[in-house]
């Protein structure tokens, strides 16, 4: 009798945690918001963003942010998700590196750092609002080339706490696409140069940064063929640097056309953008191929049910490294 009463209480004590765990995670989803950021583009690679999020959309309220560090789509989607009664926001940068001035201007925006790292970005659009939501006074000085180059950038007013995710940089999620693609092209992957091609950042900080991620993106997508079977001959990481100076876009032109000539002369070249969604950008690098033999097919990281998991993931951590460090205060 005895005996089954302990077990009878230990049910219960195990069912009363369970519900304990989940009104926990309950009450954190429904505290907790999500802002998606993300360049944004044409109708169809802005959607390709939104279909990403569907998950996401299961556990928390979403926002997106469209732009380069765009203060008007940022704080806007701020305040959308404090409507909701969020009072902790994860902002996901959905970009391809976390090296780049667009993601220091967020930070700052976002008050995680104290002053700017970069002279601000260009605002491209929504100028009135800014002017409008900041009461900035500007004149034609502060323009170049038709945009907007904020004065005296101020920082976002947001009530709730805020956490900023890493980019997607060198995650799983993005070796295992990179690897889907290129063996969508694939024959004879031991005899195959792959080479994976990024926009690359104007910086040349950022950029050995940007070659580092993409040098370890290689490793993860070649130990994935290698736990299948032979591995690819060689892979090879670059950025094509589209807005530097002329001087340095042509060097990456040049080196772009030289691995790939030179890759030929030992076998196939595929060459694979490492783009987050099409929208033009990408078949800039096939045409700059023009003449040379090599297979590719376009294709960039969106549409892909796998980026839904990066985003989850993200936020997911974001909230366990919040909570921990809650409990260590």
């Amino acid at each position: 009798m005895r005996s089954y009463l302990t077990s009878f209480l230990l049910k219960v004590a195990a069912c009363f945690s369970l519900l304990i765990c989940f009104t926990v995670s309950q009450a954190q989803s429904q505290s907790t918001g999500v802002l998606v950021m993300a360049h944004g583009g044409s109708k169809e690679w802005n959607q390709h963003v939104r279909d990403a999020t569907e998950t996401l959309k299961e556990k928390y309220p979403v926002e997106f942010a469209w732009g380069m560090a765009n203060y008007v789509t940022l704080q806007q989607g701020i305040q959308r998700l404090e409507k909701q009664g969020v009072d902790h926001i994860v902002a996901v940068p959905l970009f391809i590196s976390s090296h780049s001035p667009i993601i220091r201007q967020s930070e700052y925006l976002f008050g995680i750092r104290d002053s700017l790292a970069d002279r601000a970005m260009p605002l491209m659009h929504h100028t009135e609002e800014y002017v409008e939501m900041t009461g900035a006074e500007v004149d034609s000085t502060d323009y170049m080339r038709g945009m907007l180059m904020p004065p005296n950038l101020q920082q976002l007013d947001i009530n709730a706490k805020i956490t900023m995710t890493n980019a997607l940089d060198d995650h799983d999620v993005v070796a295992q696409i990179l690897h889907d693609r290129i063996m969508a092209l694939s024959d004879d992957p031991a005899n195959e140069t792959v080479l994976l091609a990024a926009h690359g950042p104007g910086q040349e900080s950022d950029n050995v940064k940007w070659i580092e991620n993409m040098e370890s993106l290689s490793r993860k997508v070649q130990n994935i063929q290698q736990n299948k079977g032979k591995g690819f001959k060689q892979i090879f990481s670059l950025t094509v640097r589209d807005d530097t100076e002329e001087r340095i876009f042509n060097q990456a032109k040049q080196q772009l056309r030289a691995m790939v000539r030179q890759a030929n002369q030992f076998g196939d070249v595929i060459v694979v953008p490492l783009f987050l969604s099409s929208g033009g950008r990408e078949d800039a690098i096939a045409k700059r191929l023009s003449g040379l033999d090599f297979k590719w097919s376009g294709r960039t990281l969106l549409p892909d049910s796998k980026i839904s998991d990066f985003l989850v993931n993200s936020v997911e951590q974001a909230l366990g490294e919040s909570s921990g460090q809650s409990k260590s205060e």
